[in-house]
């Protein structure tokens, strides 16, 4: 069986824009970072600009609720049982797309490196490990049985839980922009990243790809940064939920003693809206804390510590 991986959005990365800051003020411009990145970071600190620390660490907490869809059609085989064929034989069914209902609900625990490569680029990788749930429901009163109609008045329940790990690779674009003289750059970022998860029960994967635009200002706090973003998300989650079933039953019923199925199925929505609110402080605004909720399409939460050096 596979599940969703619980992508962190790129876009967090954007709290650590460049901004005029003091360094407008003085002429004096602190030397070269250990790593030598960013790539041309001299140069814009000449210019006046503060440069966030080019290296992160994260640790990011994150639940989401989504809905899905089947992609194709429920392929349901089974022994025994109410569905089950004569004589022990197994019986194959077939359940229309549209009679198939999931839910699902992810928590991960993600461990995230990145470095600012360029000024206006930021490249990060992460590594992850993830509990959840999906919740299916088929309905087989449309369904067909070795290839012909065979409608079952009954709804399979099917509640799988599960772990996977995940790993994967993002990119940040990042820029702002003057709209009032009297008032602080807007920021705008631009982000996309890909991921892979594996379950620990099969061999099986998940790829998901986001992608996010997102605008919003920063408020200079003493030595601290307060950051809020709107943002708008693109999610596209592919998977292959497979699995086996022992001693099925529906309201005292045996409906199989063995019930396997197959099926591929996507996140229904695949675009949704978010709030974000990043933290910097101490020290060369070294420590972050980050909240972001998403919402409208599907729930997500996410809380993050980080620092940068």
């Amino acid at each position: 069986m596979k599940h969703c991986a619980n992508l962190i959005p790129a876009s967090v990365l954007a709290v650590l824009l460049f901004s005029p800051n003091a360094l407008s003020e003085s002429n004096d411009v602190s030397d070269a970072h250990w790593s030598n990145l960013p790539i041309w970071g001299e140069e814009v600190k000449k210019l006046g600009y503060e440069l966030p620390l080019p290296i992160g660490l994260g640790v990011y907490f994150n639940n989401q609720d989504v809905n899905y869809v089947a992609t194709d059609d429920f392929k349901v085989g089974a022994t025994g049982g109410l569905l089950g064929g004569l004589f022990g034989q197994q019986a194959g069914y077939i359940v229309p797309a549209e009679d198939v209902s999931i839910t699902g609900q992810d928590t991960s625990v993600q461990l995230r490196a990145d470095a600012w490569v360029f000024p206006f680029l930021n490249i990060y990788g992460l590594l992850g490990y993830t509990e959840g749930n999906k919740n299916i429901e088929a309905d087989l009163s449309n369904a067909t049985r070795n290839g012909s109609p065979f409608p079952v008045p009954v709804t399979i329940p099917i509640d799988l839980t599960y772990e996977a790990y995940n790993y994967g690779l993002g990119a940040v674009l990042a820029s702002q922009v003057d709209v009032i003289e009297s008032i602080d750059p807007i920021i705008v970022t631009f982000s996309a990243a890909y991921t892979r998860s594996k379950t620990t029960a099969t061999d099986s994967y998940i790829d998901t790809k986001i992608a996010s635009i997102r605008a919003g200002q920063k408020f200079e706090l003493d030595d601290a940064r307060l950051t809020v973003l709107l943002g708008f998300q693109y999610q596209n989650i592919s998977q292959n939920v497979t699995g086996t079933l022992d001693n099925l039953s529906v309201n005292g019923i045996s409906i199989a003693d063995e019930l396997r199925f197959d099926v591929d199925i996507t996140n229904q929505e695949i675009s949704n809206l978010s709030l974000m609110a990043n933290y910097d402080f101490g020290p060369s605004k070294r420590w972050n804390v980050l909240a972001e909720y998403s919402f409208l399409n599907w729930n997500q939460l996410i809380i993050s510590a980080g620092y940068r050096f």
